[in-house]
């Protein structure tokens, strides 16, 4: 074995070489073999240098022709060298390039992108928060401060028909319930004709309004619980629309839920002011279906909200964002037995006298596929008793 002080020497003598006070360095094996050892008992009294190019000097060794050679010296000192090198702490072993085992690819996660502004800030310190994508809107959102509806459309002057059978559309009405037109500007848009409208009020706050209208073979009808203002225009209105021939006997029909979208003021009040504000009410297709829901206003305004059937023995939920007046649903906020939804929805009137337009369209567990439009009125508490 060698001497304490050739070991001693042969350090020194590497050091300078490595420090450029003395002609290069290049040990023997067995030189290396001591070296290695030392290091591998106290990794700090050798320099790396050393160590490197005594291991490069033992990986060259080139074992010779026959048999098997027993392990040598360096396998029994080099830690980094014998069949335990992965386990060792002075090692980084086969851990120093990881490639994946063999096997089948491995599937892609597919997330729904997210939206967020993190650009001064990130998740763990709460300043970034990513919100997964909205479900594609079924129909054109709304604008603040005009009017704003949807409807079903089917075949025929009965309203309804099989869910598959029936489309969403948006609608527009005239604020005194003289006409109303299905599609506005769009490819399949029917105008009704003019109509005369009788209105009777009703206990529960509504009023129902009738208008009928006949214009040579065509005619038009309306029959829908509104709301209006002093004025006599109407703010919230819905329910039944029909159109049709009444010499060829093509018509169409459907239910409705429409308003005034509420303007940018009321909303910078709403937001600026962090409110939350429920609704509730029947839809239109089913009205034994009562929505709920509420609205979050505030810098990054959420909705969450809930359908129940007590009659069908049915209920979902469901949740999203709020852009301007228009909300929808994002796909990971639904109940867990929806299988595949979406709410759309816009915000009416202005702060105290405010309503939902909204449509569902959506298939449940065990009870298949739903489709409906409906409007939802803001609950406002009852004013206070004085002692």
């Amino acid at each position: 074995m060698m001497s304490f002080q050739r070991l001693a020497l042969l350090l020194l003598i590497g050091f300078w070489s490595i420090t450029g006070q003395a002609a290069s360095f290049d040990p023997d094996d067995q030189d290396c073999a001591s070296i290695l050892q030392r290091w591998a008992e106290n990794p700090g009294s050798v320099p790396q240098q050393m160590v490197d190019l005594c291991k490069e000097n033992m990986a060259n060794l080139a074992p010779a022709a026959g048999p098997t050679a027993t392990p040598t010296a360096s396998a029994a000192t080099d830690p980094c060298s014998g069949p335990d090198a992965a386990n060792s702490v002075l090692c980084w072993g086969p851990w120093s390039s990881l490639a994946p085992a063999a096997g089948p690819a491995v599937a892609s996660l597919d997330f729904p992108d997210f939206e967020g502004d993190c650009e001064n800030g990130n998740e763990l310190d709460g300043r970034c928060t990513p919100l997964l994508a909205d479900s594609p809107p079924i129909l054109e959102g709304c604008t603040p401060g005009a009017p704003c509806g949807f409807a079903t459309i089917v075949d025929g002057v009965t309203s309804s028909a099989d869910v598959e059978d029936t489309q969403f559309l948006r609608f527009d009405l005239d604020p005194k319930g003289r006409s109303f037109t299905i599609d506005p500007n769009g490819t399949n848009e029917i105008g009704s004709v003019p109509m005369s409208t009788n209105v009777q009020t009703h206990r529960d706050g509504y009023e129902n309004m009738r208008s009928t209208g006949v214009l040579g073979e065509e005619q038009s009808r309306i029959v829908a619980r509104v709301i209006r203002d002093e004025e006599d225009t109407i703010e919230l209105a819905a329910d039944v629309w029909g159109h049709g021939n009444r010499v060829t006997g093509s018509a169409n029909s459907g239910y409705f839920a429409w308003g005034t979208a509420t303007s940018i003021s009321g909303l910078n009040l709403l937001n600026g002011n962090g409110i939350s504000v429920s609704f509730t009410g029947p839809m239109s297709v089913d009205n034994g279906t009562i929505g709920s829901v509420t609205v979050d206003f505030g810098s990054r305004p959420i909705w969450e909200g809930n359908w129940e059937n007590a009659a069908d023995a049915w209920s979902f939920s469901a949740g999203g964002s709020v852009d301007g007046v228009n909300f929808i649903s994002q796909p990971g906020q639904f109940s867990a037995n929806v299988q595949t939804g979406v709410v759309q929805g816009a915000l009416l009137g202005e702060p105290g006298r405010m309503g939902i337009t909204h449509i569902i369209d959506v298939t449940l567990d065990g009870v298949g596929h739903i489709e409906d439009v409906g409007l939802l009125r803001e609950i406002v508490a009852a004013p206070g008793i004085a002692p």
